[in-house]
């Protein structure tokens, strides 16, 4: 458990923008499916952004704005893409990653999200699905999300129907903003209606008050990236704060399926069925052991999917 912990909250400021070039409105953007018309696409519209081998790109996503109707294709040896967006009242939609993630930093994440106080942030129909690509001893270093604690996130958060698999160093990581705030601050992230699967560390971490995940899958199979410090890829984990699990199927028998345990964290699970062990402070009401572990219908299940917005 220890071990993990260096590799988590003590390293939440590495994340540097200098790495990254910045990608500017539709310049490097090419039309595929469709055509835009007015500015706005369709459910079967979308633009394909392309990653060029060894490069990474950054996409900012500021108050009010909306990306939608995107494939990101990351699929050249090397190639990485990350998306960051802050402020109040923005959204993520129907946005698809198209290969694996081909960066090897500590501390990158495909998705860096934080909405500011008072405001709401959405991230919707997602699929990074592919996960990122490993060494030749199956390790590597990149996350799926961080929720930004340093710029800071103390607003509203959801994710729903997104897709995050095969990711080292967290699937969904947002008990960040707890550590930078002191235990109890923060603002809530909400995980609804998502397929979190084979991500080390923990597919799910949250530590903010009101966070919750809900009618959501979370399991691992038998994917092999591992973080250096683990492999340990815990189900559901919860720290600083009470947190709740609603309506979840959760398949994790070789580590936590559910652990509360790390600084104050406290998890409440109900209506749910989980397989595999709890650890730390769990309480469970209405839970059984045989969960339904499909890929939920609303969630993508390819970034073509995701992208057409289904």
């Amino acid at each position: 458990m220890a071990r993990d912990e260096t590799t988590r909250e003590k390293h939440e400021n590495t994340f540097s923008r200098r790495s990254y070039l910045r990608l500017a409105g539709g310049a490097v953007a090419a039309a595929t499916g469709a055509n835009v018309v007015s500015g706005r696409t369709s459910a079967a519209e979308y633009e394909t952004i392309t990653v060029p081998a060894g490069e990474t790109k950054r996409i900012t996503v500021g108050d009010g704005e909306t990306f939608e109707n995107k494939l990101i294709d990351q699929s050249a040896e090397g190639a990485a893409a990350a998306i960051e967006a802050d402020g109040s009242g923005w959204k993520i939609r129907n946005v698809g990653f198209k290969g694996k993630c081909g960066i090897r930093s500590f501390g990158f994440f495909t998705m860096i999200p934080s909405v500011s106080s008072g405001g709401k942030g959405l991230i919707e129909n997602v699929y990074m699905g592919d996960g990122v690509q490993t060494d030749g001893a199956n390790e590597a270093d990149p996350g799926a999300v961080w929720v930004n604690a340093n710029t800071p996130h103390e607003g509203e958060l959801t994710f729903r129907n997104c897709n995050i698999q095969k990711y080292a160093n967290n699937g969904l990581y947002a008990s960040g903003p707890g550590a930078k705030h002191g235990a109890g601050a923060g603002g809530p992230v909400k995980v609804e209606s998502c397929y979190c699967a084979n991500n080390d560390i923990a597919n799910v971490r949250l530590g903010t008050p009101g966070s919750y995940v809900k009618d959501s899958v979370i399991e691992n199979t038998d994917s092999a990236v591992h973080h250096p410090n683990g492999p340990n890829k815990r189900g559901i984990w919860g720290w600083y704060v009470p947190i709740e699990v609603k309506n979840c199927d959760v398949s994790v028998t070789e580590h936590d399926a559910v652990n509360g345990g790390f600084h104050g964290g406290k998890v409440k699970v109900s209506k749910s069925e989980v397989e595999g062990r709890t650890a730390g402070k769990v309480s469970t009401s209405s839970v059984g052991d045989d969960p339904r572990t499909k890929v939920p219908k609303s969630v993508p299940q390819s970034a073509e999917q995701a992208a057409r917005g289904k």
